[in-house]
């Protein structure tokens, strides 16, 4: 059953032709790199209740990463106030949520064991103290003071998890 084509009309009311182009995007994946305050979370979640998603896929064939808790949240909350009951298998979570789910889902097929842990940031500032000599580094770690640097060396670690739109920022 069609939505109504008022109800498609009012989704991509108030969006730019790029927007309109990214919501009404046929099957597969879209890939959306934008600026903060450009609109990315009202195009995914529109690109979500667009009615060719509701007809023609699942909720939870649909996965939507950003980079922040904050994001994924509002993401997860218009998501419900557009899409009909029960959608919300929708997966959306952080990068970083999302990377821990694969990794606890296949585990054992990765070698790890089912029960591993993540580090917090005290618990890697101490792994990257103790294991400072064994990585191939130079600019951190001076020889006259080598754990002068791990603060930066976690902070580094840090930007390069946030990924290239951190690199826009600095």
């Amino acid at each position: 059953m069609r939505p109504p084509l008022q109800e498609t009309q009012e989704l991509l009311k108030g969006l730019n032709p790029e927007q309109r182009r990214a919501v009404r995007h046929g099957r597969g994946p879209l890939l959306i790199i934008a600026g903060a305050g450009t609109g990315k979370t009202k195009v995914i979640t529109h690109r979500i209740a667009y009615p060719h998603r509701l007809e023609n896929g699942q909720p939870e064939e649909i996965l939507a990463v950003t980079f922040t808790e904050k994001a994924a949240n509002e993401m997860e909350e218009r998501v419900d106030q557009l899409t009909p009951y029960g959608y919300s298998f929708v997966d959306i979570s952080t990068f970083n949520s999302f990377g821990e789910k694969v990794l606890r889902n296949y585990a054992l097929d990765l070698g790890y064991a089912p029960d591993f842990r993540l580090l917090d940031d005290v618990e890697q500032a101490i792994f990257f103290q103790g294991n400072l000599f064994r990585l191939p580094l130079r600019y951190y770690r001076p020889l006259g003071s080598p754990t002068r640097h791990i603060q930066e060396l976690l902070d580094a670690v840090k930007r390069l998890k946030q990924g290239i739109s951190a690199r826009g920022r600095t």
